[in-house]
């Protein structure tokens, strides 16, 4: 974790749950504000969330996230948590370690993946209990928690919202790899980023 700046994508209304789990881990943690959406704003994609603003918000929240980190730390690479994710794996700080030789290979490394198909996924050599996908545009949530490089967050940076939810975004724009058995729970007792 020294090499790593840890940022969390936070909401003030809401208790972050991933914070006690940091206890002794230096991070940032990137309290999203209650952004608007542009004025005039119409969707490019429509159908994928019936909550613009709420998703708006957390797209331009990893995005605050993401350049905090870039003018807080001097690491080459960062861990994004959103503040809803609870490790149910103890030995989730030395699976972190270990991913973060995949971003030699890929731009982004998922450390928690739902709602997508394994079927249309293949194991990444090399790597056990990694799955890269054969199609790159597979459907997959997988925003809970991720690595990537600096040069990868810059280009995230300048993304604009389009009517798709950020978790989606991602993965349908970078090369990923995704964690077959994720080391985290997406609990969503206090609510979600979209609300």
């Amino acid at each position: 974790m020294n090499n790593v700046c840890v940022a969390v994508v936070s909401d003030k209304r809401r208790k972050s749950l991933i914070e006690p789990h940091l206890l002794g881990i230096p991070h940032i943690q990137s309290v999203t504000p209650l952004f608007n959406l542009p004025s005039g704003f119409e969707p490019k994609v429509r159908g994928l969330t019936h909550n613009h603003l709420g998703t708006y918000r957390c797209f331009k929240g990893h995005q605050q996230a993401l350049l905090r980190s870039l003018q807080e730390s001097p690491h080459d690479i960062i861990l994004i948590f959103e503040d809803d994710a609870v490790p149910k794996n103890p030995n989730w700080v030395e699976i972190m370690d270990e991913a973060v030789s995949l971003l030699e290979t890929f731009e982004v490394v998922s450390l928690h993946g739902r709602a997508y198909n394994a079927t249309q996924y293949e194991p990444v050599p090399n790597h056990e209990g990694y799955l890269e996908p054969n199609d790159p545009r597979q459907w997959i949530v997988a925003a809970l928690a991720y690595l990537v490089r600096r040069e990868t967050a810059e280009k995230i940076i300048g993304m604009e919202y389009d009517g798709v939810p950020f978790d989606l975004r991602l993965y349908y724009d970078y090369q990923y790899c995704v964690i077959a058995d994720t080391p985290f729970v997406h609990d969503r007792s206090e609510g979600s980023l979209v609300d």
